[in-house]
């Protein structure tokens, strides 16, 4: 591994935007740096599902064994055009007044670094494929659009958590629900009476849904409240968002039907009317703890001195959709900390870490 060749490399990745939906230059220069790898690469029409002028990125390189997958996401929060790195004492922070993108450049860079060693060692490896999603951020979209038959792997490496060592093995099942409450239009001074209000129906069925963590396995979120309108026009129509992720799907497909039955009990009161638009963006990850591949990678980080864990989280990640295409996939940590702020940053000791994670899991077992 060349640590120069590293901080370069993660510099020039960062420095590329790609903002969710406007991946295209930064998908064009990965495939031309695993082309001139040497490597087998394709794309697909994800991008065009999901709104993006980029694609999902896919790549092959031929080995001995068992082929592995690594997997890492492209796009990146907002603020995240014009990215300027900074190396400060081991540390690379952004300027500061843009995300760094470590989130996920960081695993690119990681996985891209490793192969470039293999080319250049000649050392027996796995078969390896790469997967470089877009619009992660935005709903996990690329995953989810992904072309599983390129893919051959049963296992798969995630490079999208935080501390590292640790490996995400469950992750919930994730619902996003719309609820939009019509009532009825009236002047606010001269016909009150006439009106229905939308905001008291919407308002009455929020009060009885329960938001934080809901039960041992589930939380749930309010958000996203609207009603544009006149402060003298009885409002007509209301909406709100709910955010429901559960490691139950009993128990998540319990919330929706209590969420429905509030809805309709609010507006029954007042004779509104609602509907309900319940968008499940994805399943629930589990890999068992004794599973291959999370021993491997134990094995991995203690022949490096990392303490490791198996951990489950609420957040999403490109793993739920791999697992869901009958691959076991884990998360890994990648070391980024702050992710989403300006103040995000990672050590360049956690980069190698990470690169030499990915290169010990490419090595024939």
């Amino acid at each position: 591994m060349n640590t120069t060749r590293l901080i370069e490399r993660f510099s020039r990745y960062v420095a590329c935007d790609s903002e969710s939906k406007n991946e295209r230059a930064f998908c064009e220069l990965i495939e031309a740096e695993l082309v001139a790898l040497g490597l087998s690469v394709k794309r697909d029409e994800a991008g065009q599902k999901c709104g993006s002028n980029g694609w999902n990125v896919y790549a092959s390189l031929p080995g001995v064994g068992e082929p592995i997958l690594f997997s890492a996401h492209m796009d990146t929060v907002p603020p995240g055009v014009g990215i300027q790195p900074v190396v400060r004492d081991g540390v690379i922070y952004s300027s500061g007044n843009t995300i760094l993108a470590a989130d996920d450049k960081a695993g690119i860079a990681a996985v891209m670094e490793a192969l470039e060693v293999i080319k250049e060692s000649g050392a027996a490896n796995r078969p390896v494929e790469v997967l470089f999603s877009v619009c992660e951020e935005i709903g996990l979209l690329g995953a989810k659009y992904a072309d599983y038959s390129n893919i051959k792997s049963k296992q798969a490496v995630v490079l999208d958590s935080g501390k590292q060592g640790s490996m995400v093995n469950n992750a919930p099942s994730m619902v996003e629900l719309y609820a939009e409450i019509t009532g009825r239009a009236a002047h606010a001074a001269i016909s009150p009476e006439k009106g229905i209000n939308a905001i008291k129906a919407a308002a009455a069925a929020i009060a009885q849904i329960p938001s934080g963590v809901v039960d041992d396995v589930t939380v749930m979120n309010v958000a996203n409240f609207l009603s544009p309108g006149k402060s003298n026009v009885v409002p007509e129509k209301a909406s709100f968002n709910i955010d429901l992720r559960s490691f139950d799907m009993q128990k998540l497909e319990e919330r929706i039907q209590q969420i429905e039955a509030t809805l309709k009990l609010a507006c029954e009161s007042l004779g509104a009317t609602f509907k309900l638009d319940v968008n499940r963006k994805c399943d629930i990850l589990f890999v068992p703890p004794e599973s291959p591949l999370i021993g491997r990678l134990q094995e991995v980080y203690a022949s490096l001195g990392v303490t490791s864990s198996v951990e489950r989280t609420y957040g999403g990640a490109d793993s739920t959709w791999i697992f869901y295409n009958g691959i076991d996939a884990i998360n890994i940590g990648t070391g980024m900390t702050d992710v989403h702020s300006t103040g995000e940053h990672i050590s360049v000791a956690d980069l190698e870490t990470l690169t030499k994670v990915v290169l010990e899991m490419t090595r024939p077992v």
